[in-house]
Formats: structure tokens, C-alpha cells, sequence
């Protein structure tokens, strides 16, 4: 566990999973509470594109007796001028209907937030209470000459409810 981690939630249905500067932040947005939440996101990142296109893949281990994600590695220092696969994995608790994933890499410029890259990763699968889902797409460009830090947002909205995770990434 990456420090101590704290939970608060507020009076508009917000659920923020919080801890030492640097980790990952959830939330859970419309509404919904920690016993409703019908999908909650295992992992937003970003890695190298296989250029053999081996990677990503579901249950490729051979002799592995689990299910399992295969993924390039997840990389939080971006190289301007780079094309990055953008991945999201997530498990529904509670919600069956139709989900969708997108990405959103924003950085604050000049005390304003700024869209460097933004995408969907899956536009319409049919998600079902128990089970787990893992998408990737590829960037569609280049990681922009915007060095600092930058913040790296996977969104699944399902439903009329949406859950966010953020990582922050180093563009250089």
C-alpha cells in the first residue's frame, strides 16, 4: 500500500479515495455511495505501444491458473513527441448495463487546466454485475512539448453514474 490511505465522502455523493501525494484518487460521482457503486476502476495507465502488437492481451500467460491482464509497462514519465497505448480495467459490484470508457491527459497551464489528449477507449460494451473488463486503445497523437506535471484521468460512466481515476504522469 502506496502510504496511508483515507476515505471521505461528502453530502453530493462524492467518494474520494485519497492518500500520500502522488497516488491514485477515485471518484464516484451522481449520486452514488460505497454500497452503490456498480463499477469501480482497478487501473487507469499508460505504457509503450508493442510494436509486434503482442501486448495488451487477456489470459496469454501460459501455465497461469488465474486470469490475468497482460500489459506493457505502465509508465508515468511521457516523452513528448511519443505515441502511448492508454489502458483501464475495471469490476462491476453491482451494475448490468451498458458501460463506456474514455481518458482525459490534462495538465494546469497558466492556473488553467488544459486537454493535452482525450479519447474514448471503448464506446459501448454490455458490463455485468461480477465482472471484470480490461480496454486499451492507442493514442491518436503525440505526447504534445508540454513539460511538468500532467494528469493521466480514466472515466467509465455507466448508466446516469460515473467513477474517474487520476494518476499524475511527468511529460518531459
Amino acid at each position: 500500500m502506496i502510504g496511508k490511505m483515507t476515505t471521505a465522502f461528502a453530502a453530493a455523493g462524492l467518494l474520494l479515495v485519497a492518500g500520500t501525494p502522488g497516488s491514485a484518487q477515485l471518484a464516484v460521482k451522481n449520486g452514488a455511495t460505497q454500497s452503490a457503486t456498480g463499477v469501480m476502476i482497478t487501473l487507469v495507465t499508460m505504457g509503450y505501444i508493442d510494436p509486434h502488437n503482442v501486448v495488451p492481451a487477456v489470459n496469454k500467460v501460459p501455465g497461469a491458473t488465474v486470469s490475468n491482464l497482460d500489459l506493457s509497462f505502465p509508465v508515468s514519465v511521457l516523452k513528448h513527441g511519443y505515441n502511448y497505448v492508454y489502458q483501464i480495467a475495471s469490476q462491476n459490484t453491482t451494475y448490468t448495463g451498458t458501460c463506456k470508457a474514455t481518458y482525459t491527459l490534462s495538465q494546469v497551464q497558466g492556473g488553467k487546466t488544459v486537454t493535452l489528449a482525450s479519447g474514448i477507449i471503448k464506446k459501448s460494451w454490455s458490463c455485468a454485475a461480477g465482472g471484470a473488463w480490461a480496454w486499451d486503445i492507442s493514442g491518436k497523437a503525440s505526447i504534445p512539448d508540454s513539460p511538468g506535471v500532467a494528469k493521466l484521468t480514466g472515466t467509465i460512466t455507466y448508466g446516469a453514474n460515473h467513477v474517474s481515476m487520476s494518476v499524475p504522469v511527468l511529460i518531459q
